[in-house]
């Protein structure tokens, strides 16, 4: 008998908890009183995150690629779609009329690059007063293609109190400096060894070839190993990787080339 005398109670609380949601607008944080057993009494907090326009996020993720960030995104969408958790993902390449409707609409959580998420905040679309959890994904990229003063720029325009992950899959000491500017006081956490090794599940085989045996040990390679898989080929130049695509393909081979100078559209 006084279990449900409990649990009406705590419907009426929910009933006027859901009330109040719809009266005020701006409401974030309620304040529920239950009673779980006949001994004691507990005060939780329940964080309601409501989004209204014009707000800015809570969570902001910087990845240095538009194909790394559109990543983090599909998981991001896989737990917040059954928990209402709304996100987007910002960078360039593409139209910002969608990006700027998103965040228009308020969401919990933003994905960015760097640049894409600077012209967002200039033209006044969001702010970050609301960021109470910052992630660097791939922090050491972000570094190599010097966005360290964006990154500073973006940091110094969020609350005091933020949290910050920092992820990084080489530790140089750029990256450390990086991270002794962003983090305070950290936990450090480090899967296997500080040293940089090879992963020893890979095989490596290293040819000795002159320039002009490359391609021709390429093809070689290509008629052993292809078995209708994917083969990524690094090269060090766009212009070196627009001319082994144009060749594979005038071979026969269905090649396809990425780079910077390639257009969002090209690259998905």
């Amino acid at each position: 008998m006084y279990m449900n005398e409990e649990v009406s109670e705590l419907k009426k609380e929910i009933e006027e908890l859901e009330h109040l949601l719809q009266d005020e607008e701006k409401c974030r944080v309620a304040i529920a009183k239950l009673n779980p057993n006949n001994n004691r009494s507990h005060e939780r907090i329940l964080e309601i995150s409501i989004t209204v326009k014009g707000d800015g996020p809570i969570v902001l993720v910087l990845a240095p690629t538009c194909e790394l960030a559109v990543q983090i995104q599909q998981e991001a969408t896989k737990f917040g779609t059954t928990s209402k958790i709304k996100n987007t993902c910002i960078y360039g390449g593409v139209p910002k009329v969608p990006q700027v409707r998103d965040l228009q609409k308020g969401v919990h959580i933003i994905i960015a690059t760097p640049g894409r998420l600077i012209d967002m905040l200039e033209s006044h679309h969001t702010n970050l007063r609301r960021v109470t959890y910052l992630v660097l994904d791939e922090a050491y990229r972000m570094l190599d293609m010097g966005f360290e003063p964006q990154m500073k720029k973006i940091v110094s325009q969020m609350r005091p109190d933020f949290q910050t992950f920092y992820w990084s899959a080489t530790w140089p000491k750029e990256v450390e400096q990086l991270a002794r500017q962003f983090l305070y006081n950290p936990y450090k956490v480090v899967i296997s060894s500080q040293d940089l090794k090879a992963n020893h599940s890979i095989q490596q085989h290293v040819d000795i070839v002159t320039q002009n045996q490359k391609y021709n040990k390429l093809v070689k390679l290509l008629d052993d190993i292809m078995d209708g898989s994917r083969i990524l080929i690094f090269m060090d130049t766009k212009k070196g990787c627009d001319q082994i695509t144009r060749q594979l393909r005038m071979d026969g081979w269905p090649a396809l080339s990425i780079h910077g100078d390639k257009s969002q559209a090209e690259r998905d």
